[in-house]
């Protein structure tokens, strides 16, 4: 794929350690291919961070940039002044790395919003989620527009060269499940949910707590964040959730497993009978559109019971409630145990699973280095 080595800059929000976002599986694509990956994060704490190698690939560097909390408070008060500080900041940031042959931010705060200012040969802008709305027409310097949801893309009606992916699929679930068979298991014993407990209203918890209720015969094991140890991802502190966690940890027929690798979660899911989404549209910013781990769900092959996730709207890929009022979402779940031969079955296994190995992470990054002056929002 490549003549020569070169260099990449991925801007993240998040922080490398923790739980593991596109942008993540995007840097170990970008340094399975042979690029050096420089992973940077806005520093805004008064301790000073310094680069370091990242131990999950002798190719990604994990990077640090300096914002002081002067120059942060700027940032919503005195955009100007930010803009023209940050721009001078940058240019001296510059000079301890390399020019960058590719450049893809994930930023959506408002941080970084002139790209050029980084002169990278080829830029992409690729929010995942809803750019805070006071930044939004600051966003410019850019080749292309990326999003894994059509509202985000929406959002941005000026922009010419924008294209629509779908999520991408990390090479240990690929690996994990390349030759995994169907196996008819006969009944629901066992569930799996991936997600960060601690997400506040959006994840629709007076269902989940009605499902875990409703089926006792059946062991709910849930995989992400449910305290902050580990927790790269933000938490909500009301006490709404803080009874959630708790009801969870002492539900008899609930396992909290905490933040796992992905190395890890791709066995787990493997030992599932179902997975599970359950988020509550009326709380989500990008309209209950995508879900990271959707993908990774399909790659298993195994049946995903769903609220609705519109991307997915129309694919016949797995059962998923068709609007989005999830009040009769405990009864849809209720109804795909019941009738679980129609729900799990070889064909759509096979179909979730091709599905999903088409989406791997390197066929993403061959898809975002190519580049058109033409507009293209078809999905990918």
């Amino acid at each position: 794929m490549m003549e020569k080595e070169k260099n990449i800059l991925i801007i993240s929000p998040e922080i490398w350690e923790g739980s593991k976002l596109s942008k993540h599986h995007y840097a170990l694509a970008f340094a399975e291919e042979g690029w050096n990956v420089y992973f940077m994060t806005p520093n805004t704490s008064s301790i000073p961070l310094k680069d370091k190698d990242c131990s999950d690939h002798k190719r990604i560097q994990q990077v640090y940039f300096p914002i002081s909390k002067y120059l942060n408070s700027l940032r919503f008060h005195f955009r100007p002044l930010y803009n023209l500080i940050l721009k001078k900041t940058i240019r001296q940031w510059l000079q301890a790395y390399p020019r960058f042959d590719y450049l893809i931010s994930f930023d959506c705060n408002g941080v970084f919003t002139d790209l050029k200012n980084f002169r990278a040969k080829k830029t992409v802008f690729f929010p995942v989620d809803q750019v805070t709305g006071e930044f939004k027409d600051e966003y410019r310097g850019f080749d292309k527009l990326v999003s894994i949801t059509p509202v985000i893309l929406n959002s941005f009606p000026h922009v010419g060269n924008k294209s629509l992916f779908h999520h991408g699929l990390s090479s240990a679930f690929f690996e994990e499940n390349k030759d995994s068979h169907f196996q008819n298991t006969g009944k629901v014993k066992r569930v799996g949910y991936v997600g960060n407990l601690l997400i506040g209203p959006i994840l629709d918890k007076k269902s989940l707590v009605r499902i875990i209720e409703n089926h006792p015969e059946i062991e709910f094991h849930f995989f992400g964040a449910y305290d902050n140890k580990g927790n790269n991802l933000g938490n909500d502190s009301s006490d709404e959730t803080r009874r959630f966690v708790n009801y969870l940890k002492e539900a008899s027929n609930c396992i909290l497993h905490g933040v796992v690798s992905s190395d890890i979660l791709s066995k787990e899911l493997k030992k599932q009978d179902a997975l599970l989404i359950c988020y509550d549209f009326k709380y989500d910013k990008n309209e209950c559109s995508n879900s990271h781990k959707i993908m990774e769900y399909l790659a298993t092959g195994k049946p995903v019971i769903s609220t609705r996730i519109s991307m997915y709207d129309g694919l016949d890929l797995f059962p998923m409630l068709e609007t989005f009022d999830n009040s009769l979402f405990p009864e849809f779940f209720d109804k795909q145990v019941r009738n679980w031969a129609d729900t799990n079955n070889q064909i759509q296994f096979e179909k979730r699973k091709q599905f999903a190995f088409r989406n791997t992470y390197s066929q993403k990054i061959e898809d975002l280095l190519k580049f058109s002056p033409q507009l293209n929002v078809n999905v990918i």
